[in-house]
């Protein structure tokens, strides 16, 4: 649809008494006139005439005509005609305005109403059926984008944004991932997930093996800490063996010279050698169920310590997290205490406010210049005007008290949230508290028997010992008369020296027994670092297809970007900000060669709404007239492909039409 305007005649609009008529080019009029001759006028004519509001948008301003002292002149009637040409076809619009002085039942005095009238190629029509024929000429949202070249670039950036995304075929997710192997084994992950929550799941999957990554160091350093309790890190273990085979040597010997010292003849010899050797396997059993109770106080020994030491560091982990919940509970509850006193506050300007009454000034019922007390039709519309500005002074402190009172609520629920999460939090704390601190006491409970107390409460133990002295007591007892008893002195100094030799031997064997101990916690340390490097090739792994979901979020919005701008000459559109930290969120910012537009001069501001409205015009196949003010800051200004009518200010006392 292509508008134009033909001819615009005023009737008493404004400061411009009597009519006044202009015609205009259908493709570009020039309007030149000094300041205050009235080129704005024009403008803000055309736009009551349509939409009952000027030029920028605003539908309260003066429409009726003063005179010399700024006072409105009465019984003037104020009109607007504007003929337009529609697809070739002409259509007469025209909106009146008139003044109505009407006086209530029992009342002496008159009160004004300012009710409109509308035509359209001459015939009246309500001012509903004179809207929706506008309407279906182009919607007045439209009409204000192609009709004003600053309108555009200042509608917030979801509007600008919406608007632009209608223009271009936005390109699809498939188109996108076109010709990248990365980006097509994306698609086919995604299914049905969007890809912000794609990657919202995998921001989350990184955050959970970081999180348990820096628990790793922790777990590593408990096990150390239990192995500087068996054994320093130097311990030489193989010295400790060969101590152990030396004495056990020595103690061979030591039998074997007591044999030979006990030896008398063959038959006695052999006797004592099968007693020998009972009495050995005697022994070695014993050992065994010696060792066996050794390792069995070492082990639980260690799962105990283990477990203390678990517990209590996540009593102290989750004490922390209490007192960061309390933290932000005595945060919120200042907030909500300084809310309080802005409520109070609140309440009590509302009450003043809420009390104002209208009171008339007496000083304004007067005359400024001769000090006479006015007529009454003008005293009656001093009143009325002073009434009128009180009541819109009113309103408008109670608009901005209501919308402060819904920030103060949301405010106020905002800060109860978070009491309320924060006791919740911390309730759920207090009962993983209570859990863990029972769960130490009752590891701290834990009593290990010892060693010694194990083996001295072994029946079998004490069976195996009373048999190896009563045997080792038969064995040793010479015969009397026998060469042995000679021999006896000989054999008690040997069996000394072969008790040192085993006490020493059984401490060498204990503390061998230590390395099992610590061989277990550096196979837990080991596993601790296997799980890490597993965990930090997971992490590699996710954290390769986070990149490629951000590239490929990135590539979507440079496509959509490209599409948008290809619709414009000169000015380009930044669709979404990118931060530092990678985050991506949306915006819509004009710019010409890199320059934002609320950084452009005068002149690229109205080049750069000139380029958006033709774009809008092609798409939207909609071209209306566009008033473009200050044209002589614009040394070259774009061509247009509507109407356009430059209002530029010169030396002329009197307007000039250019067509």
């Amino acid at each position: 649809m292509v508008i134009k305007i033909k001819k615009l005649t005023t009737l008493n609009f404004k400061g411009i008494l009597g009519e006044r008529v202009i015609e205009f080019s259908p493709t570009i009029t020039q309007i030149l006139g000094a300041n205050k001759t009235g080129k704005t006028t024009i403008a803000d004519a055309f736009r009551w005439c349509l939409f009952g509001e000027n030029s920028e948008g605003r539908n309260v301003f003066g429409v009726r005509t003063k005179d010399t002292n700024g006072n409105v002149i009465p019984d003037l009637p104020h009109e607007v005609t504007v003929l337009l040409d529609v697809d070739g076809s002409e259509v007469e619009l025209k909106r009146c305005l008139l003044e109505k002085w009407t006086k209530k039942r029992n009342s002496d005095e008159r009160e004004l109403s300012l009710p409109n009238s509308y035509y359209i190629n001459g015939q009246k029509y309500t001012e509903t059926d004179y809207k929706e024929y506008l309407k279906n000429l182009c919607k007045p949202s439209l009409f204000m984008c192609l009709s004003t070249p600053t309108y555009f670039p200042t509608l917030p950036a979801d509007t600008q944004r919406a608007q632009l995304s209608k223009m271009v075929a936005v390109p699809s997710m498939e188109e996108v991932a076109q010709g990248n192997d990365g980006f097509v084994a994306l698609l086919e992950q995604l299914h049905d997930t969007s890809l912000e929550d794609y990657l919202k799941h995998i921001g989350y999957l990184i955050s959970q093996i970081k999180n348990e990554l820096k628990n790793v160091p922790v777990r590593i350093e408990e096990q150390k800490n239990n192995l500087t309790k068996y054994a320093s890190a130097d311990t030489d273990w193989a010295r400790i063996e060969g101590d152990i085979k030396a004495v056990e040597e020595a103690i061979g010997r030591i039998d074997d010279e007591i044999a030979d010292q006990s030896k008398v003849v063959d038959g006695e010899a052999a006797a004592m050698r099968m007693a020998r050797n009972e009495i050995n396997k005697l022994k070695a059993e014993l050992q065994q169920r010696s060792n066996a109770h050794r390792s069995a106080y070492q082990q639980e020994k260690y799962t105990a310590d283990v477990a203390c030491l678990t517990h209590r560091n996540n009593v102290a982990s989750i004490k922390r997290a209490i007192a960061a919940e309390q933290e932000r509970k005595s945060f919120a509850e200042a907030e909500l205490a300084k809310i309080a006193t802005a409520t109070e506050d609140f309440r009590i300007r509302w009450a003043a406010i809420d009390e104002e009454e209208f009171v008339i000034d007496e000083s304004r019922l007067v005359c400024p210049t001769c000090h006479r007390e006015l007529e009454a039709t003008d005293k009656a519309q001093q009143i009325a005007n002073m009434e009128a500005d009180f009541n819109r002074r009113h309103s408008q402190a109670m608009a901005a008290l209501e919308d402060e009172a819904v920030r103060i609520k949301e405010r106020k629920a905002k800060y109860e949230q978070e009491i309320e999460a924060a006791n919740k939090k911390a309730q759920e704390l207090s009962g993983q508290l209570s859990e863990e601190e029972r769960a130490l006491e009752a590891a701290m409970a834990v009593v290990v028997i010892s060693a010694e107390q194990r083996i001295t409460k072994d029946a079998e133990i004490a069976k195996l010992n009373n048999e190896v002295a009563k045997r080792t007591s038969e064995l040793e007892q010479p015969t009397e008369g026998s060469e042995a008893a000679t021999k006896a002195s000989a054999i008690a100094s040997l069996k000394k020296d072969k008790a040192e030799l085993q006490a020493k031997r059984d401490n060498l064997r204990d503390s061998l027994m230590v390395r099992t101990y610590i061989e277990n916690a550096n196979k837990r340390i080991a596993e601790i670092e296997e799980h890490e490097r597993t965990l930090n090739a997971q992490l590699s792994e996710l954290e390769g297809k986070e990149d490629i979901a951000k590239d490929f979020q990135i590539a979507n919005i440079d496509a959509l970007e490209q599409r948008v701008n290809k619709l414009f000459s000169v000015v380009t559109f930044t669709m979404f900000d990118r931060k530092l930290n990678g985050n991506i969120t949306p915006k819509c910012e004009c710019c010409i060669g890199g320059v934002p537009y609320n950084d452009l001069n005068a002149a690229d501001r109205v080049n750069a709404g000139i380029d958006i409205i033709n774009a809008i015009c092609r798409h939207t196949d909609t071209y209306v007239p566009c008033f473009i003010d200050n044209v002589e800051s614009i040394n070259d200004p774009l061509p247009m492909l509507s109407q356009c009518i430059q209002l530029i200010v010169s030396r002329d006392k009197t307007l000039q039409i250019i067509k």
